[in-house]
């Protein structure tokens, strides 16, 4: 009989945890869109320039949810796309920080953000930077109203697998998921463009077009250690 009231007990008691780790993992919807200006693609030995690409994340928010931010996030990039970032000016962290004159010829783009918490709402710009060696993209990230915030997300490129060429690596600063001690605030859009062109060479160029179709997928980690996978797709042509 003991037995049996110990195994009911635990029993029990998992399926407690259990359902209390369901109520606590974020139900908010995460969105990723991407966009290519130009979707005309070249070869791999001359990739042709997209213009601009525009990533556009997005969470809608669900009320029920307790407080919550984004933790990191990794944005994979269709196969075909080509980063030419190497051939780049680049700026360090610091510099874009400070938005020193040597970022000048580093900027690759811009872009805007909103963030909320309290109740409040947080609008912020964004300047994008090419970093050091082109390993990185440097998101300089500025709001005045109702707090101030500077800070500086580093995006690191690296290569990536399968139908996904290239992947950018991002840790979001703790000033930005608590801006206020214990306050968390959820970015509820983030839309950053980048593109140019660097002595005829393309930041971002195309190199193929499979089935018409080029795929992106972004893992994003909240701060309740819940994930979300969101996908999007963009038109190629040959």
């Amino acid at each position: 009989m003991r037995k049996k009231l110990v195994l009911a007990t635990a029993g029990a008691l998992i399926l407690v945890l259990g359902t209390a780790g369901l109520a606590q993992a974020v139900q908010s919807g995460q969105t990723i869109n991407v966009k290519l200006a130009q979707g005309k693609a070249g070869t791999a030995a001359k990739p042709k320039s997209v213009g601009t690409l525009t990533v556009d994340m997005g969470v809608n928010v669900n009320p029920a949810d307790a407080p919550f931010a984004t933790k990191s996030a990794v944005i994979h990039f269709d196969k075909n796309l080509v980063f030419n970032s190497a051939k780049f000016a680049s700026c360090t962290e610091a510099q874009a920080r400070a938005d020193a004159a040597a970022c000048a010829k580093a900027k690759i783009g811009s872009g805007s953000a909103t963030g909320v918490a309290l109740g409040q709402t947080q609008k912020l710009s964004v300047k994008a930077y090419n970093g050091p060696g082109g390993k990185s993209i440097l998101l300089h990230v500025v709001g005045s109203t109702p707090l101030s915030i500077d800070t500086v997300i580093v995006g690191k490129l690296q290569a990536d697998s399968g139908a996904f060429g290239k992947k950018l690596v991002v840790a979001i600063p703790a000033n930005l998921q608590q801006p206020l001690t214990g306050v968390y605030a959820t970015l509820t859009s983030f839309l950053t463009k980048v593109g140019g062109t660097s002595k005829g060479v393309p930041y971002v160029g195309l190199k193929g077009c499979s089935g018409g179709k080029l795929k992106f997928k972004g893992d994003f980690v909240f701060t309740d250690g819940s994930k979300q996978s969101p996908t999007s797709t963009a038109t190629c042509k040959k």
